[in-house]
């Protein structure tokens, strides 16, 4: 009952906020992360920033999602430095101090407790049919095709940005959900990468820069493709170059061996009789 009443005086606190004007809509604008790189790659597949957007880790952080909130906080500068964003969490160890070293202003959150992966649906959708927010973003493990698809509609027909931080308890759900498909525009995993030892007198590594690999492993009208990333904390410095990965496989037929020329005929006869 508790739980309904919250959710009832949350619409109407969201209902006050002064709706987006149609022609400022984020439908009419593009994904960006605030890497070059890979802002031209995605300026390249026309990806739009009103869709559902998928951010997963690889390994251990499929679990935390660390690194892809990290990534998320990032986005969410680039791509909607303004208007709130509702975040809906189920577990409650959203770290605020790690999302604003990233430079996401956390004074625009509007912060969403769920139970279930159910609710954070229902809530998700809720929010995007409000019209009056910038981005939503969801902390999800389980989700179907037809949620997707739901959502997906719903952030087309809002121009808002939904973008689904995927995070799995259990190796045997990551494995189940991982390669599942969704109605999503674009699905990236992000890889936090080792440091680069620079010289034998740095003590504190841990303090350096942050080096993640990004894997944009779906995207509408593009191939996939990864970079690897560098965020300097104390600078407030982002820099991102492409990996080289090897040129795609094709199936080729077996064309007949070319026919011997006349001599080479001759040749192999007298070889044969006098051999």
């Amino acid at each position: 009952m508790n739980a309904r009443i919250d959710l009832a005086q949350l619409k109407q606190r969201i209902a006050c906020i002064p709706a987006v004007r149609p022609e400022s809509r984020a439908s009419e604008g593009r994904l960006s992360t605030g890497l070059p790189p890979v802002d031209a790659y995605l300026g390249t597949a026309a990806a739009p920033l009103g869709a559902v957007h998928e951010i997963a880790g690889n390994g251990g952080d499929e679990e935390q999602g660390a690194a892809g909130a990290g990534f998320l906080a990032l986005v969410l500068k680039a791509s909607v430095p303004t208007g709130w964003v509702v975040w809906v969490t189920q577990e409650g160890d959203l770290y605020a101090p790690g999302l604003a070293a990233f430079g996401l202003d956390l004074r625009r959150l509007i912060l969403v407790s769920a139970r279930r992966d159910a609710e954070v649906c229902w809530a998700l959708e809720e929010a995007l049919r409000s019209r009056s927010l910038a981005a939503a973003v969801a902390e999800v493990g389980v989700l179907s095709l037809n949620a997707t698809r739901r959502l997906q509609l719903a952030a087309e027909q809002a121009g808002i940005p939904c973008f689904l931080l995927r995070r799995w308890r259990t190796k045997e759900l990551a494995r189940q959900q991982r390669a599942q498909p969704i109605a999503a525009v674009t699905r990236w995993r992000i890889s936090p990468q080792p440091q680069p030892r620079v010289s034998d007198q740095a003590t504190m590594p841990e303090l350096g820069p942050v080096h993640w690999r990004l894997d944009l492993w779906r995207c509408r009208n593009a191939a996939a493709a990864s970079w690897i990333m560098e965020f300097d904390h104390a600078e407030q410095r982002v820099t991102a170059f492409p990996v080289p990965v090897a040129a795609a496989l094709a199936d080729r037929s077996i064309s007949p061996a070319p026919a011997a020329e006349p001599e080479a005929e001759r040749a192999t006869a007298t070889l044969l009789r006098f051999g």
